[in-house]
C-alpha cells in the first residue's frame, strides 16, 4: 500500500468517526439528577424573659415580644415593656430565627413556676 492510499484510508476513517460521534451524542438519553442537601441549623442564642414572653437576640440586637395575639420584633421594646428586661433573663439556644415559633416549648422548659 502506498502512502497516498494509506493517507486516503486514514482520512476516510477519521471523517467517518468524527461524523459518528455527534450522532451518538445526539441520541444519548439525558437523565435529570436531583441533589438534596440538608444542613444542620446552627442554634441561635436568645435571652428569654419568661414572666413577660420577651426574647432578645444579642447577635442581631433584636427584641421579640407579644402584643395581644401577635408577635412583634424590633431594635427596641415598647416603653411599657422596657422595665421587664433589666434583669432575670435566661440565655437559651433555639434552632430558629423567630424564637416565638418555639414559645410553647420554651415556656414548658424555662418559665419560672410559682
Amino acid at each position: 500500500m502506498n502512502k497516498r492510499t494509506a493517507f486516503i484510508t486514514a482520512t476516510a476513517f477519521v471523517t467517518a468517526f468524527a461524523a459518528a460521534v455527534p450522532a451518538v451524542a445526539q441520541t444519548s438519553e439525558t437523565t435529570e439528577t436531583t441533589t438534596v442537601t440538608t444542613t444542620k441549623t446552627e442554634p441561635r442564642k436568645y435571652v428569654y424573659y419568661g414572666e413577660h414572653d420577651i426574647y432578645f437576640a444579642p447577635a442581631t440586637k433584636t427584641y421579640y415580644w407579644k402584643e395581644g395575639p401577635e408577635w412583634r420584633s424590633g431594635a427596641e421594646l415598647p416603653p411599657t415593656s422596657r422595665t421587664y428586661v433589666t434583669s432575670g433573663g435566661v440565655t437559651i439556644e433555639l434552632d430558629t430565627d423567630k424564637p416565638y415559633e418555639r414559645n410553647d416549648w420554651v415556656i414548658e422548659h424555662y418559665r419560672k413556676r410559682p
